[in-house]
């Protein structure tokens, strides 16, 4: 009888412990979905900025290329040029932060799913360990009632 109640035990132990490792791995991995949503969403606007620089140091070269070449900056071709450096820039600035946004709302959604998960581990390793602990219930009741049964017959 004793070892049932060992193997009872460890069913209960084991139910509780696996139980309460998947709700923290759960926990965990959700926190770092969304410290890395929050770094994703960083690089987008870092990476926005960056490109607006680059934008900024594009005009003004070619700026500087055209007044060389003997252009009035402020017409014409120079003006053409200048809009296109404006409106590819702006545009590669904007992509990068809506990748980075779209990125970081994507991880979102993983931390929360992540989340949810570590609740249902938690509720399932609840009731996994008062299951193995019912089981063992059961059957010590059983053995008991089988053990008294076989002494009062004989």
């Amino acid at each position: 009888m004793a070892w049932v109640a060992v193997a009872a035990v460890a069913a209960i132990g084991s139910a509780a412990l696996t139980g309460y490792s998947s709700y923290q791995n759960n926990k965990a991995m959700g926190r770092q979905a969304e410290a890395d949503a929050k770094a994703v969403a960083a690089q987008g606007r870092l990476e926005a900025e960056r490109i607006r620089k680059d934008k900024d140091k594009a005009q003004s070269s070619a700026r500087a290329a055209l007044a060389e070449s003997g252009l009035d900056v402020n017409e014409g071709t120079s003006i053409v040029i200048n809009d296109q450096i404006e409106r590819d820039g702006n545009y590669d600035a904007a992509m990068a932060e809506i990748t980075g946004k779209n990125t970081s709302n994507r991880l979102k959604a993983e931390a929360s799913g992540h989340r949810s998960n570590a609740n249902t581990a938690a509720l399932a390793g609840v009731l996994n360990t008062a299951s193995a602990a019912g089981t063992y219930k059961a059957n010590t009741a059983l053995a008991t009632k089988g053990t008294q049964g076989s002494n009062t017959s004989g």
